[in-house]
């Protein structure tokens, strides 16, 4: 036979290349969870767009057994190779011309049982099941494909498996049939077109429950569960079918698909908007009959709805790179507010989602190493790195709030309904949004959208009154990049602003709205009368700083609250706040303005007002300091909190429920309220003798507080039960409370839970976490952070790893700031998105240092005079 003269391979750098694109997936596995490896076989359809001597896509740890090519009648094999960062070649013989032709490779894959990443392994109650996490780029590591989302086509499955073994998958079974060895195939109908990362499959003796139907056409709706635990999906099953009716309305759509299965993964960590097979964590959805919490239904609802939202926006219209996956989490986060808030009111979701996203967001923003909302993407490290909760999520979201109040939420969803229609089962661009807001709203909101999702940093808009003598009255307004003092950045930056403002008197007052586009622009009241006040940002839901000056601040909080609403009255907070951070406002000053907010009715302005005390710097305060703050915390809250007491009366509803939590942690948390505090041990001794004794509302308030003035005997305790406990929720929560013992003896057995042999690491990560952020035991846990840190990262993935190195931004010191620095630099590069966490970290560290300097001084002064 003639030699072949295999090409010279010639890897993409990052993205594939356009020439070869699958056009449907055949996927043949066969899965026995208790194994270590599997055996596959990928058969691909593609579409040649110009002859080829060598076909690229994607495989990571696999042994690539066997790769063949059909082209036109004939079969010959290929040569598979292998580069970087799990890109797969398939070198050729001859020249591939352009047409149909068809991929088939044997390989064997690995099953994950560390990192919950690919095709994971999970031990329950002795019995081993096998779950799919792909998002974003490790469906390579389940079986060779072209892993991009661009790539978006249907994929049909057959699964190998146990003859008792449940196997599902993102479509319906058709047929299950024995097969050699023993084993059954299980086929799969052809799914709708996805991208790799949404595929998904669940192999082992799971139990599965009905739970009647959901959506217009009543698709069957059933959840998935290890063996035994199918009693605790109860909450879960009386809601989900409402939650997609809501989202249903929200896009006048059905439900687009056959089925609905709920896979209850075991984490957090794996959930996921698989089609038809959405993945939602145990510690969401296994909820005990009888401690069905206010915090675990919230929790469940606003997640679960999450992951179905996506259902429309990310897999009936798809990003095709990954600088837009904002288009698939920004819009999902924001109609988490809108169809949340239609299902259950009394929680106020949507305000309150509106507030910390709109502070989480500004407080990234205010970084010189801020994101933008659409990241440039130029490697996997990137890739990691776009899903940032600061900017793609929490900023994505307040971003589009802005615009849906800007244009009103009618038209705005009119345009998201076209939108979704038009580009069903397609990729779209930032451009194809842009489009679609441009002919809705007109050019000049399109740039203005765009400016605000493609650049980093917020603005920061004030404003000069002038009141001419028998004129109008007129409002200069400028803007400039807001920076926190002790900045580098460069504040020299503009964006097109949608700026609605409200001038008025008393209570009584007038709007006016303009688009900002330039430094400076004057507005025209529409009043003769000169206003006593100019609230700058009406609604709140502007995405900038109002920043005032000090006699503004001070006429604006000297108003009647009844002239602002709600979100008003949080975004002025927040702006308070933004003074203190500049320089503007000393912190010691700005502390005297809190009795106000601690006396409101409204939950969401007593926490936005509350907000200020965590720039407060416990750890920067002598004892008698400490104590002086902590002893005034408790005065502002404790006697409402004292009024709610830790368990909940008869007839207490979620709003009641919330109140009391947020005024427990206020009193007893952060002004440890000596009488609150005496009685949190009892109930979780109460507790640790019979679960059902303690009402499971007061545990989750109490259970922390016990643990940070506990001693060594409920240590001990609760070390015992936490070692004892089969369900992992209730571990975690367990080995959470231990994280907040104070003593250091207790605090080191604490940490090194984290790496010993007890607990798997990912359970007990939540002790480091815990330990690092409380000024008691930073030290300490900073210390055990750098001890540990190379074994840690052995055992979690790159994502729970950039969680570590952000916390960093949690210290305050210049000792700490260069430890931190050298101990992490040379670290940081082995960890995807790790060299921009750090970068983070550090500035808010040199920023912590820098507000110390400007504030400290006021804080004392403030504190002496109580």
């Amino acid at each position: 036979p003639p030699v072949i003269v295999w090409p010279e391979p010639q890897p993409p750098v990052l993205r594939l290349p356009d020439t070869v694109r699958p056009v449907h997936y055949d996927l043949d596995l066969t899965l026995l969870p208790e194994k270590a490896t599997y055996p596959g076989r990928v058969t691909i359809d593609v579409e040649v767009r110009e002859p080829v001597r060598q076909v690229w896509l994607h495989a990571q740890d696999l042994e690539v057994t066997g790769a063949r090519v059909t082209v036109g009648g004939r079969t010959f094999d290929a040569k598979p190779v292998t580069a970087s960062e799990g890109r797969l070649g398939l070198l050729l013989p001859e020249v591939l011309p352009a047409g149909k032709a068809q991929l088939a490779l044997d390989f064997t894959g690995k099953v994950d049982r560390e990192r919950s990443q690919g095709i994971y392994g999970q031990e329950e109650g002795g019995e081993p099941y096998l779950y799919t996490f792909f998002e974003p780029i490790d469906a390579r590591r389940a079986f060779p494909s072209f892993d991009e989302p661009t790539f978006k086509v249907p994929w049909r499955l057959r699964l190998t498996v146990k003859p008792g073994h449940v196997a599902l998958a993102n479509a319906v079974a058709v047929s299950r049939e024995p097969v050699a060895g023993g084993l059954e195939r299980v086929t799969f109908a052809e799914s709708k077109p996805m991208p790799s990362y949404l595929v998904a499959f669940m192999v082992g003796p799971f139990d599965v429950l009905d739970a009647g139907t959901v959506g217009r056409r009543h698709v069957p709706l059933r959840f998935v569960v290890p063996k035994g635990r199918g009693e605790e999906t109860r909450f879960a099953a009386s809601v989900t079918p409402r939650i997609v009716t809501g989202l249903e309305d929200f896009f006048d759509q059905e439900y687009p698909y056959d089925k609905l299965d709920v896979a209850v993964v075991p984490r957090y960590w794996g959930t996921m908007e698989h089609p038809g097979l959405v993945a939602l964590g145990q510690p969401l959805t296994l909820i005990r009959p009888g401690e069905e919490t206010l915090a675990r239904r919230r929790a469940y609802v606003t997640i679960a709805n999450h992951e179905l939202g996506h259902y429309w926006f990310g897999n009936i219209v798809t990003c095709k790179w990954w600088d837009d996956i904002w288009l698939n989490e920004s819009f999902t986060a924001w109609l988490d507010r809108q169809t949340v808030d239609r299902l259950e009111p009394s929680w106020s979701f949507q305000q309150e989602r509106a507030m910390n996203a709109m502070r989480s967001a500004l407080e990234s923003d205010a970084l010189e190493a801020a994101l933008p909302v659409r990241k440039p993407v130029e490697s996997n490290d990137d890739i990691v790195g776009s899903f940032d909760n600061g900017t793609t999520y929490d900023k994505g979201s307040a971003v589009i709030a802005m615009f849906d109040a800007w244009v009103g939420p009618k038209p705005f969803q009119r345009m998201l309904r076209d939108y979704v229609r038009k580009h069903a089962w397609q990729t779209v661009t930032t451009e194809d949004l842009l489009a679609e807001v441009s002919a809705m709203a007109g050019p000049e909101v399109a740039r203005s959208f765009k400016g605000f999702v493609e650049q980093g940093g917020a603005p920061r808009i004030s404003a000069q009154v002038s009141c001419p003598a028998g004129g109008t009255p007129t409002v200069k307004l400028s803007q400039e990049r807001y920076l926190p003092a002790g900045s580098k950045a460069a504040a020299r930056q503009e964006w097109l602003v949608p700026v609605c403002l409200r001038a008025g008197t008393g209570t009584t007052s007038s709007r006016v709205c303009s688009m900002l586009k330039g430094p400076t622009a004057e507005v025209a009241l529409p009043t003769k009368q000169c206003p006593a006040w100019v609230l700058l940002n009406e609604g709140g839901t502007g995405y900038y700083r109002a920043g005032y000056t000090r006699e503004q601040l001070t006429t604006l909080l000297a108003t009647p609250v009844a002239a602002f609403t709600t979100g008003e009255q949080v975004a002025l907070w927040a702006d308070v706040d933004a003074a203190v951070g500049r320089g503007d406002l000393l912190l010691g000053e700005a502390l005297k303005f809190l009795p106000a907010t601690a006396r409101s009715k409204e939950r969401l302005v007593v926490e936005s007002g509350a907000s200020l005390l965590e720039r407060v710097r416990l750890d920067r305060l002598s004892v008698e300091e400490r104590k002086r703050f902590r002893g005034w915390v408790a005065s502002l809250y404790a006697p409402r909190a004292r009024a709610l007491g830790w368990v909940p009366k008869r007839g207490d509803d979620d709003a009641v429920n919330e109140t009391r939590s947020l005024f427990l942690r206020l009193a007893a948390g952060v002004g440890e309220d000596v009488v609150l505090v005496t009685l949190a041990t009892p109930l979780v001794r109460a507790w640790l003798a019979d679960r059902k004794s303690v009402d499971p509302e007061a545990l989750s308030s109490a259970l922390p507080r016990a643990a940070t003035h506990g001693n060594a005997a409920l240590f001990e305790a609760l070390l015992a039960a936490a070692k004892k406990e089969q369900d992992r929720n209730e571990r975690v929560r367990l080995l959470s409370a231990l994280g907040y013992f104070r003593t250091p003896e207790l605090t080191r057995r604490a940490l090194d839970l984290v790496v010993g042999s007890d607990f798997d690491t990912r359970d007990a990560l939540i002790i480091l976490k815990v330990a690092l952020f409380m000024p008691e035991t930073q030290s300490l846990a900073w210390g055990f952070y750098r001890e540990q840190f190379d074994t840690l990262a052995q055992r979690l993935r790159s994502d729970e790893m950039g969680g570590l190195i952000n916390q960093v931004g949690n210290l305050c010191d210049a000792a700490q700031l260069a430890e931190a620095e050298a101990f992490l630099s040379p670290r940081v590069k082995q960890v995807e998105g790790g060299p921009r966490a750090l970068a983070r970290g550090l500035e808010s560290i040199r920023l912590c240092i820098e507000s110390e300097k400007l504030h400290q001084q006021s804080v004392r002064d403030f504190l002496r005079a109580r």
